[in-house]
This record gives C-alpha cells, structure tokens and sequence, in this order.
C-alpha cells in the first residue's frame, strides 16, 4: 500500500468550507474535546471561518492535507490587541480527523505552528486542553508544554460540566528566565 501524501500549508479564506466540516466531524463524536456542541457548531456562519482564516500575521491556521483532503489543523492567534500581551499567542484548533489520526499529524502541526509563533517574535505559547483528553496531553508534555493551571468547569456541555487545563511553552532562550509571582 502506498502511503498518502500529506502536505502542511497555512488556510486561508478558501479553505472554510473544510475547516468548518472538519469542526463539525470532530464536533459530533468528541464534543467535549473539541468544547463546543455539534449544535453550536452548526449555528456559526462560514463567514465566521473566513474571517478567523484572513487574521494578520503572526496569527495562523495551519491545515495537514492527506491526499487533498484536509485532515488536521493548528492554529496560533494573539491573546490580545494590547501593547502588554504581545510577547504571546494562544494555540486553538488543534484537532485531527478519526479517519487520519495515529499518524504524527497533530504532533507535526502544533510544532510547525509553535516554530511560526516563535519565529514572529512570540515568546510563549498557550493552550487549554478540556479534560478527560490524555491523548492531548500526552502530546503537548511530550513537546515541552508544561501546566499552569486550571479552570473548573471550563465548558458545560450536555448538562455536564468539564474542567480545562492550562498548558504552556516558552521559547528556548528565555525558558531558564526567573519568574516572580505575587
């Protein structure tokens, strides 16, 4: 069997229609990973998506495609408009489809994403994970993310609620940087 050919490539404002299928996938079978309901899902307009993948740079949205078809993403945006936030992004729409996962793709997209962060300046880069997700977690520790908190009752989704974790990862050359905390 010949492998399939899979190529990274920032989104744009084309590729909407895929981002939001891919949503809307992963949305119906695992809605607690992805923090928000398949019905919320559907309630966003593609606009919406058009304009989350025409944000300036550093902001981007990273897509794997297997064989045209896209198969994962990673995104990295700014936390704030503000001058005092600038030195970081947060990571979101990290998510694989079921039928290509176990294949370094998610693993792939969030370096290329984190390196692009960094490569515009970005000192840290932070993320929420909703929880029960190991394979997430697992993936993110693997690659230097480390935890820095956490928020009970993230998001509520069929009647129930779930926790977030907050991860993040510094840049290699200001890492050993002393911290204080009040």
């Amino acid at each position: 069997m010949t492998p399939a050919a899979t190529g990274i490539r920032p989104l744009r404002a084309s590729d909407a229609e895929a981002f939001s299928a891919l949503r809307r996938e992963l949305c119906a079978l695992h809605p607690v990973q992805m923090g928000i309901s398949l019905e919320e899902e559907l309630q966003r307009p593609i606009e919406s998506f058009r304009s989350q993948l025409s944000m300036p740079v550093p902001n981007a949205v990273f897509g794997a495609f297997v064989d045209g078809e896209l198969a994962a993403t990673a995104a990295v945006s700014r936390s704030s408009a503000f001058l005092a936030a600038a030195h970081k992004m947060t990571m979101w729409a990290v998510f694989t489809s079921t039928r290509h996962r176990r294949r370094g793709l998610s693993r792939r997209l969030v370096e290329h994403a984190v390196a692009h962060a960094f490569a515009n300046g970005i000192h840290r880069v932070n993320l929420t994970v909703y929880l029960p997700n190991d394979p997430a977690l697992a993936l993110y520790r693997s690659l230097g993310f480390v935890e820095c908190g956490r928020e009970p009752d993230a998001v509520q989704l069929g009647g129930r609620y779930y926790h977030g974790m907050q991860m993040t990862l510094c840049k290699a050359e200001s890492a050993d940087a002393a911290y204080e905390y009040p």
